[in-house]
Parts: C-alpha cells; sequence; structure tokens
C-alpha cells in the first residue's frame, strides 16, 4: 500500500477476496482486497480515501509482493 493510491500486494500468495468495485468510494483504512499467503489470509487496506479506480486483479490470481491490486484516486 501506498500513499499515492496504490494497493499493492504485501506478499506473495493468491487474493483471496476483491471486497470493492471499480467506482466503489473508500475511506482510509477500510479493507479492500484478501491475500492468503501459505494459508494465512493478509487484510489489504485502502491507504487513502477516494473512489477505486482500476481493479488490476482478479480473485483467485496469483501476485507477488509489490504486485498492484488496485488503484484509489482521489
Amino acid at each position: 500500500m501506498s500513499a499515492d493510491g496504490v494497493v499493492r500486494s504485501p506478499s506473495v500468495g493468491r487474493v483471496l477476496e476483491i471486497l470493492v468495485t471499480e467506482g466503489a468510494v473508500v475511506a482510509a483504512g477500510d479493507e479492500v482486497a484478501v491475500v492468503e499467503s501459505m494459508k494465512v489470509e493478509i487484510p489489504v487496506t485502502a491507504p487513502r480515501s477516494g473512489r477505486v479506480g482500476r481493479l488490476a486483479v482478479a480473485v483467485g490470481a496469483q501476485v507477488q509482493a509489490g504486485d498492484v491490486l488496485l488503484t484509489i484516486g482521489g
């Protein structure tokens, strides 16, 4: 996650859930996705408030640490 609105995977794993849709309004700290790594569910939160822009991954996608999951615009 970063303050610039890019939400990144915190770990290598699989996208278990995407909890928002493109265009949804989120607040800083809202849970937006869940990544599963080594059977541990890792909640991913919004780094800032704004509108969800692009979803870069789908449920079930394999991700590396730092891969973009979605973006949040001002």
